[in-house]
């Protein structure tokens, strides 16, 4: 008895930490990750562009560092980011969850876990993709400023 009692108490206290580390954000953020990923899945570059990406706005690759100092560079990052996807039969994405979260007044490192799907629905490289991302408030809402993909952002 003595055993069960103790494998149950080890089973309860073993749950709840699990529902402690889930990572709840901002819901502004979360909204803004909904809108973001909405629009990555619709090709929607206007709507990165102009709502979603700050200027400037950075990506961090293995082996570079791209900045881009206007919408216009913005626009035309994505415009070719797409053209690769298409080619690749790109979908759509769906959030998993998210990784690591850590908010510092008007600045946030930010990493989710996502699934691309081709247009068949099957998945699209890597089941589990992650990218960590840095956001700043700008006039009282936060914008993407960085991005560090951990795998091909077109593939």
């Amino acid at each position: 008895m003595k055993k069960l009692l103790l494998f149950t108490s080890l089973l309860i206290i073993s749950c709840q930490k699990t529902a402690q580390n889930k990572i709840v954000v901002d819901p502004g953020i979360d909204n803004l990750y909904s809108k973001y990923n909405t629009a990555w899945s619709e090709g929607d570059i206007e709507t990165i562009t102009n709502e979603i990406y700050s200027i400037p706005f950075s990506l961090y690759l293995q082996d570079s560092t791209r900045i881009f100092e206007t919408k216009i560079d913005v626009k035309q990052f994505l415009i070719q980011t797409f053209r690769n996807l298409e080619a690749n039969d790109y979908g759509y994405s769906i959030r998993n969850s998210w990784e690591n979260y850590k908010i510092d007044n008007d600045l946030v490192i930010l990493e989710q876990n996502f699934t691309r799907f081709l247009k068949d629905s099957t998945v699209m490289g890597p089941d589990k993709r992650t990218a960590s991302y840095i956001l700043r408030k700008k006039d009282g809402k936060f914008q993407i400023s960085g991005m560090i993909p951990h795998t091909s952002i077109s593939k």
